[in-house]
């Protein structure tokens, strides 16, 4: 009957013991998503055209600068940096829509555009068709350009220093696209 007795005071101090408040230092918050780019503007542009349009583009063999610009810009790595000259001038030279956003469309593509904990295990092996490209700024400076392809989900990233790999999950670019048609 003993053993009962101090197995039960045991229980009944190791429960006490269990409800200590821990101090506010203690306790680790929630990691703080690293933007991609700290920016106080955002400019979204976007081009209504048909893959088969791009595909022609694409195809063409003895183009202009221009239309060779063009279809890199659609499916390569055009511009090369952020401090292409003219850049946002030859967007609305080949007919790109520009929206800026406003203050809360904005905090909510900086919290998509930000680094995440879970990496895309999702890998697509189209060509990309980039319809959607994000200018960020800073004192009307351009800081970085994001562009993004809906239908695969493959993204560009010029001009930040933070890790986007986990970039491109299917939730964030329904949420995205979302936010800018609206």
């Amino acid at each position: 009957m003993k053993k009962y007795y101090l197995l039960l005071i045991l229980t009944i101090i190791s429960c006490n013991n269990s409800t200590k408040v821990i101090p506010k230092e203690n306790i680790t918050s929630k990691k703080e998503l690293k933007k991609f780019y700290e920016s106080d503007k955002i400019d979204h542009y976007y081009l209504d055209i048909s893959e088969d349009k791009i595909i022609d583009i694409l195809c063409i063999k003895n183009g202009t600068n221009d239309e060779k610009n063009l279809g890199q810009l659609l499916a390569g790595h055009y511009p090369d940096s952020i401090s292409e000259p003219n850049f946002e001038s030859d967007l609305k030279k080949i007919h790109f829509v520009k929206q800026e956003l406003n203050g809360e469309k904005k905090k909510e593509v900086e919290n998509i555009f930000s680094q995440k904990d879970s990496l895309q295990n999702e890998y697509s092996s189209c060509i990309p068709e980039y319809r959607d490209i994000f200018i960020f700024k800073r004192k009307e400076s351009i800081i970085g350009i994001a562009k993004v392809c809906f239908g695969c989900g493959i993204s560009q990233f010029i001009g930040t220093k933070v890790d986007t790999e986990g970039f491109g999950l299917n939730t964030e670019l329904d949420k995205l696209e979302k936010i800018i048609r609206n």
